[in-house]
């Protein structure tokens, strides 16, 4: 596989004694009164959005009328903002707090935003989550022009070579092999009651089943899940997607008693799908190295370059870059992560938002923890205002605390190699 560029630039700079001299012997660290967090660098998913597909598509696949959205295919709605700027405020509040915003004023440079172009959802998602950390500062929310392919979010495309897609079609239908003997009971459960809201005689019509077989395709450059799984997933999305923008309870689901609980009881197919694809290591790391790379940099303290050959500063004390759920997912495998939420059924749902905390300790080490903050599923129907209180998720690759965080050493070392090593495949 050839190398190609990641898009960065870390910028060092070695101290070297004078000739004949003798280097002065470092000091010892000096203690602080406590731990702060010196960095952080966020990952966010875009906020609500209408179905991807037209309703008229979504109507003649299911044979049922799906209900109308306020915007166009696959875009942010007002609600959705206003649940953006209610997350993107909690956070800033959040980063304020621990001390690394300015809790009064603003600081030029302290917040870097880069947003995926390919959609507007995406940059209005970094535009508002980036003003919302820092209210009435100056933020400048950077990205490629509107509609361009960004590598940070997806360099899948660069590797796409004969020799990859085979690796991950092997992978891809050796899971689903492994899959079909194993298939967890909810996630069953998940798909029998895909076929009984939506249409309990779909298969026996021919379409739609949803506890048909599933089928791993390549189809424009990229690995691709058809059959009953990925239709059950994309049913359990779109009915999320109608109750955290407020839909009425008897709109969605075409009538069903408790849609709540019905929808809590579709999404594990959805999170099953992601997890049989976008979180697959084969796939996860062609698409996410580039952004992969750049956090681990980010997170050390150095620059980085934008693929529009702008920098992000060293040392930068929040950088947001906005994506989507697929961009979560990719760096969960890359960074080993999970997590799930008592109070939202979709792990990677509207606004969910992933951190990597650079910690300055009071013996001078420096550590790096992963973090998870999200809204629950009635808090973005109700636009409820929140206060944002991460999980912490451990690092297993590098972690050497109970808290599962990392010394930056072990952290640096650790993905730098991984990323190295995947570049060299």
């Amino acid at each position: 596989m050839s190398r190609l560029p990641l898009h960065l630039a870390i910028l060092s700079c070695i101290m070297l004694p004078v000739s004949g001299t003798r280097a002065a012997t470092p000091l010892p660290p000096v203690p602080t009164a406590g731990p702060v967090i010196e960095r952080v660098v966020l990952v966010a998913r875009h906020g609500i959005r209408s179905p991807t597909h037209p309703i008229a598509e979504l109507d003649a696949h299911t044979h049922r009328h799906w209900q109308t959205w306020p915007v166009a295919p696959g875009a942010l709605t007002d609600h959705g903002r206003r649940d953006l700027a209610l997350m993107g405020g909690a956070l800033g509040r959040y980063y304020r707090q621990a001390g690394v915003l300015p809790t009064q004023g603003c600081r030029a440079g302290a917040v870097a935003v880069w947003s995926d172009a390919t959609d507007q959802r995406t940059l209005q998602t970094g535009d508002i989550m980036g003003h919302a950390l820092t209210p009435g500062c100056p933020v400048v929310t950077d990205s490629l022009p509107a509609g361009s392919h960004d590598p940070v979010f997806n360099d899948l495309h660069a590797y796409d070579t004969p020799a990859l897609q085979q690796t991950i079609m092997t992978e891809l239908s050796t899971a689903l092999a492994h899959d079909r003997d194993g298939r967890p009971a909810d996630v069953r459960l998940a798909q029998a009651t895909a076929q009984a809201v939506v249409q309990p005689n779909g298969c026996a019509m021919g379409t739609p089943c949803f506890t048909g077989p599933d089928r791993a395709t390549w189809h424009k450059n990229a690995p691709r899940l058809s059959g009953g799984l990925s239709q059950s997933a994309d049913v359990a999305e779109d009915m999320l997607l109608e109750y955290a923008q407020g839909m009425p309870d008897d709109a969605i689901g075409w009538g069903q008693p408790d849609i709540r609980h019905t929808i809590d009881t579709l999404m594990p197919a959805h999170d099953h799908a992601s997890r049989l694809m976008r979180r697959l290591p084969a796939l996860a790391f062609p698409r996410g190295h580039v952004l992969a790379a750049m956090i681990t940099e980010l997170v050390a303290g150095n620059a980085v370059r934008e693929p529009d050959g702008d920098m992000i500063a060293a040392g930068t004390p929040v950088v947001l870059f906005a994506g989507h759920d697929s961009t979560l997912d990719m760096l969960a495998a890359i960074f080993g992560l999970d997590w799930s939420f008592a109070d939202m059924p979709d792990p990677t749902g509207p606004d969910t938002t992933l951190g990597f905390e650079t910690w300055h300790m009071p013996d001078g080490q420096q550590r790096v923890r992963a973090v998870i903050f999200h809204q629950g599923l009635d808090a973005l129907r109700t636009e409820h205002a929140i206060t944002a209180q991460p999980d912490i998720l451990p690092l297993p690759a590098c972690q050497s605390k109970t808290d599962g965080s990392c010394t930056l050493a072990d952290f640096t070392r650790v993905f730098t190699s991984r990323l190295s090593a995947y570049r060299r495949d």
